[in-house]
């Protein structure tokens, strides 16, 4: 493990105030323990970014130019972490109005899926509430539950971050939290993994993209090993 200078990797003052603002906006409507979840998002993905998002953004690039700012990709990272369960905040039925009436192209799945849907409607709703329209932002936010089979390193920090942050404390929790501190690859598989079993272990159905978004990661560990 290769910890970077922390001075390659920071906030500037207007960054650092935009997230404050965020944080700001939200903590009067959302409840204490999901802000405390979406604050130990940010608060985890700022030390997985520290050891990991420089060596991997050439290999999990977030724009196929490959003209990747550390900085501001470090700050849609944080800007998606923060927002990245806004949707919570809205009962099913609202998430369910707002994706029909807006047409958001969710899947019959993803409608019935109570745990998932808000993953879904959240894009959306940062864009209207908070007038966010970055593309790397969305798409973070959008596959944070089940993940894509196109994730960048914002993505990859994001979903690991969501479901290892410090008040995640269930019994494998701190094991994958060091083993993704360790290594980026090996630690959203395992992470990916402790996910699915866990749906299945509570007698949910799996999203219909779940085989080929576990290929895809377990393709991505072949060959970086």
């Amino acid at each position: 493990m290769s910890y970077i200078n922390k001075d390659l990797l920071f906030l500037n003052k207007k960054q650092k105030e935009f997230i404050e603002s965020l944080k700001n906006k939200i903590k009067t409507k959302i409840p204490v323990k999901l802000l405390n979840h979406m604050t130990g998002t940010l608060n985890f993905s700022k030390k997985l970014s520290r050891i990991h998002l420089i060596d991997n953004i050439g290999k999990y690039p977030v724009s196929e130019s490959n003209k990747n700012d550390i900085n501001e990709v470090y700050h849609k990272l944080c800007i998606a972490c923060i927002l990245h369960d806004y949707g919570k905040i809205f009962n099913y039925e609202e998430l369910v109005r707002i994706a029909q009436e807006e047409e958001l192209g969710l899947s019959e799945f993803e409608i019935k899926c109570k745990p998932i849907i808000h993953s879904f409607v959240t894009p959306f709703l940062i864009f209207r509430d908070f007038d966010i329209s970055d593309e790397i932002i969305l798409n973070a936010v959008r596959s944070h539950t089940i993940g894509s089979t196109r994730m960048n390193i914002v993505d990859r920090i994001l979903y690991i971050s969501d479901k290892v942050e410090p008040s995640r404390d269930y019994g494998d929790s701190r094991r994958l939290r060091k083993l993704s501190l360790d290594n980026i690859d090996l630690g959203l598989l395992e992470v990916y993994k402790s996910n699915i079993m866990y749906v299945i272990n509570n007698n949910n159905s799996l999203h219909p993209d779940t085989s080929n978004i576990w290929n895809y990661i377990c393709g991505g560990l072949k060959n970086a090993t």
